[in-house]
């Protein structure tokens, strides 16, 4: 048993691109030569026809392959300048805003001005508790207003998390297609 977690440490490392060459030595010994689990018996038959046939590279192919890959962060590259674009309109809205709200605060503080306003409590303590009373009551109003947000958070929590998961089979497929498109670089050369 113990080997056979060995052997799955190993095999993980090889595809991961991390394994050494002794290492790699050690994992065609461990599975040519004991019995291997069904689940790795594609592992099995790959690490034979390794042995048995000389795999050389193709001339070039190390070109090809940066010349892809470059190709790949092109393409990257433009979808985050399209997002930059994007972003930038969506700042110039919210300056327009800005600008806009600003103008009617101006217009705002000159009619302020124009107004003079008169205590209309003569004692101090009782207009402390008058607004103290009126802002309790804005409080209460404002709590049972916001307290149905709660529901909306929840549900939005509920259809973010499925999406986090989407973004790692996006990475994969990324992934996915840049094998494919080795694949067809080995082919070209086939």
């Amino acid at each position: 048993m113990e080997r056979i977690e060995e052997l799955r440490l190993l095999l993980e490392r090889f595809y991961s691109g991390e394994s050494t060459l002794e290492e790699e030595r050690t994992l065609s010994a461990l599975l040519t030569s004991q019995e291997v689990p069904e689940d790795l018996q594609a592992d099995v038959e790959l690490f034979i026809r390794m042995q048995e046939e000389d795999i050389s590279v193709p001339d070039g192919l190390k070109g090809r392959i940066i010349k892809s890959l470059d190709h790949a962060a092109q393409q990257e590259r433009r979808n985050r300048r399209v997002s930059l674009y994007s972003l930038s309109g969506l700042a110039a809205g919210i300056l327009a805003i800005i600008a806009i709200y600003l103008g009617f605060l101006r217009n705002g503080e000159d009619m302020l001005t124009s107004q003079e306003y008169e205590d209309t409590y003569e004692n101090p303590i009782d207009a402390y508790e008058e607004a103290k009373k009126t802002l309790a009551y804005v409080s209460v109003k404002l709590n049972r207003g916001t307290s149905e947000l709660e529901y909306v958070q929840q549900i939005s929590k509920q259809t973010t998390e499925p999406l986090r998961s989407l973004e790692k089979m996006n990475k994969g497929s990324r992934e996915l297609n840049l094998l494919g498109q080795l694949q067809r670089v080995n082919e070209f050369e086939n």
